[in-house]
């Protein structure tokens, strides 16, 4: 398991860093987004679509539409289940119709979602609120396919600051 925590001080310096991430996505990477209403979920999708040539104002929530998907360098599926009360809702979807295998899956309020993922290279965001413009992101995966991403992040200096536990790797 790696993981890294970073404080977010900045609506800039948030999409400086989703554009980052994005430019080590590849064809059937999952983005799982954790954090309550507000935390700036969609605000930092938009960021990673724009990073993989999806014009960013075609770009919203599909929170009544379940999935949004967008034509790029790499096609998005952007799923939003917070509608949903059951995971049963799920069950007249295949796999298919919510998760790329050709492209990037970006999913919010995913909960629902982890009965169809298995051995799928999986990153976790966990968006939480530390001031009205700052956010606190802790990325963490299990999956090998993100080591590049990982490694990249812990010897870049962005310029952001650092929480109590700086950028670092935890564990493997």
């Amino acid at each position: 398991m790696r993981k890294i925590i970073l404080d977010l001080c900045s609506l800039e310096k948030t999409d400086s860093f989703a554009r980052k991430i994005s430019a080590h996505l590849f064809p059937g990477a999952i983005l799982l987004f954790w954090g309550s209403m507000g935390t700036g979920k969609t605000t930092f999708a938009k960021s990673i679509c724009a990073g993989l040539g999806v014009l960013p104002e075609i770009v919203g929530s599909p929170t009544y539409t379940l999935v949004n998907i967008y034509p790029g360098d790499r096609t998005v599926f952007h799923v939003d289940l917070y509608r949903l009360n059951d995971p049963e809702e799920l069950d007249d979807f295949d796999r298919e119709d919510l998760i790329t295998d050709e492209g990037v899956t970006l999913v919010e309020w995913p909960q629902y979602l982890l009965n169809y993922l298995s051995d799928e290279p999986v990153l976790n965001l966990e968006f939480e609120t530390i001031s009205e413009n700052q956010r606190r992101l802790i990325l963490e995966s299990e999956s090998s396919n993100f080591d590049i991403l990982f490694k990249t992040l812990e010897q870049e200096n962005l310029s952001l600051q650092k929480t109590a536990n700086p950028l670092s790797r935890v564990g493997k």
